[in-house]
């Protein structure tokens, strides 16, 4: 089938075609002209148990049934579900939302659930051929179940998956993403935004801002109107910037300069940092997340043969806000119970975390009729500052056994 057509089909949109162009040749090569084997009910009744949504199973066999009648004989609809499996775990495309069509109706979110539980069996090779145990596989899928949650928040209550998030599924495929516990962990180096993290001899933290971040005069991250820019100035063993303290606010009166030959980074280039990413659908509370971290430090010992040197965070759930008006929480005792950092701003609109509480971030938030907690507080926030916030957090794993005896970002002391 040519691409045009297939678009025109589809009523996908020419950005979708565009994004599609170099790689359809590889697609309708890697097709089999049937109907997808994940695109059957045997094979959604194999997985769905894993998604762990037990309440939301008969609805979505009874929608998936109707998306199973409309690709048998549909050449189209078949190689278009095809074409999302294949697009979001071996292409590794990140722009799924683009794909988005209309034709399935009010079971949309059903058709991209489908392509998301196709994922099922890769991510459980990915585990057998590194010798960890199939459970973490288990426990990834779930991710899909509170994806259900989140879709249903927006869509009359109607069970689905968001098609812009298959891509987080390909990263447990490839194995970049396992789920240890109450979280998920990303491997990656670094990232842009995280602050240089030094310590002394006698455990001593001296934190800089990472360049380039606007900050308010209360030392909160804006979007613009900045009151100062962070720098990073180097003098031979000297460097100089603006300190952050350990509740996530830049010192933005101060400047801070560091003997490199005295604080040490408490990170090498090669190590790997993995960042936390918290899913939905169960509490969090604090001994949950500690479990999960120590499991996670052995889980790369054990398993990678990597030393994990610190675990990092940037969510909106370390919004600095919910310690004023949630403050008994479970998020606001996570902030607590870790080093707080400044983090950059997602998007331009000040909806940081919406799409996650409301299942949208189109709208102002206060506009929404709340149903439960979690949204009403966010929707004090936001009545009050403006705006909704991300925050960030390390803890180093060699710090995970302090953890719980006191609050860890009141008992570290920091230049």
């Amino acid at each position: 089938m040519e691409l045009k057509n297939f678009c025109t089909c589809l009523g996908l949109t020419d950005e979708a075609e565009h994004l599609l162009k170099n790689h359809w040749e590889k697609i309708l090569q890697a097709w089999n002209g049937r109907v997808p084997e994940f695109v059957s009910e045997e094979y959604i009744r194999k997985y769905l148990p894993f998604l762990r949504i037990p309440d939301d199973e008969k609805e979505i066999l009874i929608r998936a049934r109707q998306v199973i009648e409309q690709c048998s004989g549909n050449e189209a609809y078949s190689l278009y579900m095809f074409m999302l499996h294949h697009a979001a775990f071996v292409l590794k495309i990140k722009s799924t939302g683009t794909f988005k069509t209309a034709v399935w109706g009010e079971n949309e979110g059903i058709a991209s659930l489908i392509a998301a539980l196709s994922s099922a069996p890769l991510i459980l090779e990915n585990c057998r051929k590194n010798g960890i145990p199939e459970h973490y596989a288990a426990d990834a899928l779930q991710w899909i179940g509170g994806t259900v949650a989140i879709y249903k928040l927006s869509h009359n209550n109607i069970p689905g998956h968001t098609l812009g998030q298959l891509y987080a599924i390909g990263q447990h495929v490839s194995g970049e993403l396992y789920r240890i516990g109450r979280f998920e962990y990303l491997i990656h180096r670094l990232p842009e935004w995280m602050p240089l993290i030094f310590r002394n001899a006698d455990g001593v933290f001296a934190v800089l801002a990472a360049p380039g971040m606007k900050f308010d005069a209360n030392g909160l991250v804006v979007l613009d109107h900045e009151f100062v820019t962070s720098f990073i100035e180097e003098d031979g063993d000297l460097i100089t910037g603006i300190p952050c303290s350990p509740d996530g606010l830049a010192r933005v009166n101060e400047r801070l300069t560091i003997d490199r030959r005295e604080f040490k980074p408490v990170c090498s280039p090669w190590d790997i940092v993995p960042s936390i990413h918290i899913p939905g659908g169960l509490p969090m509370r604090w001994e949950d997340a500690l479990a999960s971290m120590k499991e996670a430090k052995e889980f790369f010992k054990k398993y990678l043969k990597r030393e994990v040197p610190m675990f990092i965070c940037g969510s909106w759930i370390l919004n600095p806000a919910l310690e004023k008006f949630a403050p008994h929480g479970n998020m606001a005792r996570f902030r607590r119970e870790t080093f707080n950092l400044p983090m950059i701003r997602w998007g331009t609109e000040g909806r940081d975390g919406m799409f996650f509480v409301f299942g949208r971030r189109d709208v102002d938030p206060t506009g929404i009729a709340p149903v439960n907690s979690i949204q009403k507080v966010l929707q004090e926030i936001f009545k009050s500052e403006g705006t909704l916030r991300t925050g960030a957090m390390f803890v180093l794993s060699s710090d995970l056994d302090k953890l719980g005896n006191m609050y860890y970002r009141t008992a570290c002391r920091v230049l």
